[in-house]
């Protein structure tokens, strides 16, 4: 009777399992509904710097590649920022004070590039300190740049102006940010649903260079 009732107990569990499995597959798939139109006028990099273990900035780069194409260019510095998450805003506010940013490692070359998206996690309201860092020893001046970024809650209340500022004789157009909270129930299509996704950003690229 003991063995029968394990049994009855491990088949249970197993079909349980199962069945969240097949639930967490299907909510993977964040293929995007909304048809891409956008196709950019030259040739793209996609330059971001992504600091969090779940890469939310690193993700939306990825979803304007597969919808647009370009270059993925990855900005990242000569000495990490710690983890967790904690440790690494404690390491820029100490940078914040003192005025000494990390230095970044150098990137491929932009000259044959026409249409620049910079890509960042949001720092004191702009773009974080390797992205100020990278925008120092790379102009862009010449160029189309078109910012993109997440966040935490706080929004991006500085981050157009700041890149308008960085990118002199540049052309800036309009920017994407997404609330970069929740990023995985998002992606498993549970829990909050009032975030940004990916045909969010399949709708903005048509917006910016859609026929």
């Amino acid at each position: 009777m003991f063995k029968i009732a394990v049994g009855i107990v491990v088949v249970v569990l197993l079909a349980v399992g199962a069945a969240v499995a097949l639930r967490l597959r299907a909510g993977r798939d964040t293929s995007a509904t909304q048809p891409t139109t956008a196709k950019a006028p030259g040739k793209v990099a996609i330059v971001y710097y992504s600091q969090s273990k779940v890469r939310n900035t690193a993700l939306i780069a990825k979803w304007i590649q597969k919808h647009l194409g370009g270059d993925l260019i990855e900005i990242e510095t000569v000495e990490p920022y710690p983890e967790p998450y904690t440790l690494t805003l404690a390491a820029a506010e100490k940078e914040r004070r003192s005025g000494q940013k990390r230095p970044v490692k150098p990137v491929p070359s932009l000259a044959a590039y026409d249409v620049v998206f910079l890509g960042t996690p949001i720092w004191y309201g702009t773009y974080a300190f390797p992205v100020e860092q990278f925008l120092k020893s790379n102009p862009l001046s010449g160029k189309t740049v078109v910012p993109f970024s997440t966040h935490g809650g706080g929004g991006a209340p500085l981050f157009a102006r700041d890149v308008k500022a960085a990118c002199p004789g540049a052309k800036v157009l309009e920017g994407f940010t997404a609330r970069g909270s929740n990023q995985i129930e998002r992606r498993l299509k549970v829990g909050v649903t009032a975030h940004h996704t990916e045909d969010d950003v399949v709708r903005w690229l048509n917006g910016l260079f859609g026929k």
